[in-house]
């Protein structure tokens, strides 16, 4: 017994001055890395960089972003889905605008995103908010990813924040072009996707999406509606001036489904109106008058995200019917 007790002692002795050594040395490298993430600043988010921007894992990023970097760069922002998410605001100089719109965004996850960005306002006073019935829609919008306050302790060091390092690496290096292109989003958060997006027979496309609508399509989920009413009321709150616009769908789909669209239109406006109308414009883009737009395949690359032509011509049109940019 004693002979056992005597060759655990000097066991125990080393495994003490192991574990004194490798706790420190594990904190040094993850104060090195943390300190490296914040001296890094890739989202803005410390305020040391003054060109941040999106490299991937669009959601994390923009979220990260918005709570320092986009509400003190930038005088405007632009809210919505796919649909809004390559408008580049960029022809307009005097307009110093940045894209927060996200792939899939639902209402609660622009809601979410807003309510960050304004939380922190520094410069923001206008926003153009994107509405189509797929952002009112409860169907798969069940949760809110990277939209609540604990993300931003991500960006202290997570896998997320590494993924954005490597995709940093593949894009700046031009390492997978047909995956992951170089100059795919813009400094200004416009994501820029119509080479990924793109499919070779339009028309067909836009045929094809007309058969597929469903009656559900136009349903107005709970979450969303009371979603959308909030931000209204928060962009009335902190006095932003707001242009709120329906996504013009291409001109077979409007015929097709005109009645449903107008009555999307008038039912998601309903009871959402704010009372300071001044600091408020909507329009709809979907009327036979705008079908000099819509009936231009050239404007869109498949069933309802724009060309480079049709974000043109869309930003123009938003310019032309919103007051407080004149």
């Amino acid at each position: 017994m004693t002979f056992c007790i005597s060759i655990f002692k000097p066991m125990g002795n080393h495994f003490k001055k192991y574990f004194l050594i490798l706790l420190p040395a594990c904190l040094g490298v993850l104060s090195v890395f943390v300190f490296a993430n914040i001296f890094l600043d890739i989202f803005g988010l410390f305020g040391f960089r003054e060109n941040a921007r999106v490299y991937g894992e669009e959601r994390f990023s923009k979220y990260l972003m918005s709570f320092y970097y986009v509400p003190q760069h930038f005088e405007g922002m632009i809210l919505g889905p796919s649909l809004s998410a390559n408008l580049d605001p960029e022809p307009f100089p005097d307009e110093n605008y940045f894209n927060a719109s996200i792939m899939g965004a639902r209402m609660n996850n622009i809601f979410s995103l807003a309510t960050n960005i304004l939380e922190n306002n520094g410069k923001i006073t206008k926003a153009i908010v994107c509405i189509h019935p797929y952002v009112t829609n409860d169907q798969g919008a069940e949760y809110t990813d990277f939209m609540q306050p604990d993300t931003y302790w991500k960006a202290f060091g997570s896998v997320n924040l590494l993924r954005v390092y490597g995709l940093g690496l593949i894009r700046g290096f031009d390492l997978w072009p047909k995956k992951y292109p170089k100059g795919q989003y813009k400094p200004n958060g416009s994501n820029q996707f119509e080479s990924l997006f793109r499919v070779e027979d339009v028309p067909g496309r836009i045929a094809e999406e007309v058969t597929k609508v469903k009656a559900s399509d136009f349903d107005i989920g709970a979450n969303q509606r009371l979603a959308f009413k909030k931000l209204l009321a928060l962009l009335q709150q902190k006095e932003i001036q707001t242009f709120v616009y329906f996504h013009p769908v291409p001109l077979p789909i409007y015929q097709a489904y005109q009645d449903q669209l107008h009555e999307f239109w008038k039912d998601i406006l309903t009871g959402a109106e704010p009372s300071k109308d001044d600091l408020f414009s909507f329009h709809n883009f979907n009327t036979s008058d705008f079908s000099f737009f819509s009936g231009d395949e050239s404007n869109y690359i498949d069933h309802g995200h724009l060309s480079k032509k049709g974000q043109k011509i869309l930003m123009e049109e938003i310019h032309n019917q919103w007051d407080p940019m004149e």
